[in-house]
């Protein structure tokens, strides 16, 4: 997981919330059992949507992070590229 988010930090060219990292791997030694909600991201656009990079790990499969790309213009599909590259 840390290897796919240093990956995706490259090809976008940002910094992900190393704390919000972190806390991932924290929640998962530690609560295997309740919904948990990550912001990896988050950028204002001035004329451009906000974009943000979140994750999920829900109560039903807390071995799994869901991630996802919200906003931001392009910025979806590229993410969306990224992860079909890398299946």
């Amino acid at each position: 997981m840390r290897l796919t988010l240093a990956e995706l930090e490259s090809f976008f060219e940002i910094k992900l919330d190393l704390e919000e990292i972190n806390r991932v791997f924290d929640d998962a030694e530690n609560d295997q059992l309740s919904f948990k909600y990550y912001i990896f991201y988050k950028e204002k656009g001035f004329l451009l949507p906000n974009w943000e990079i979140s994750g999920a790990v829900d109560e039903h499969e807390p071995e799994t992070l869901f991630l996802k790309s919200i906003g931001g213009f392009g910025k979806r599909k590229r993410f969306d590229i990224f992860f079909e590259r890398n299946a």
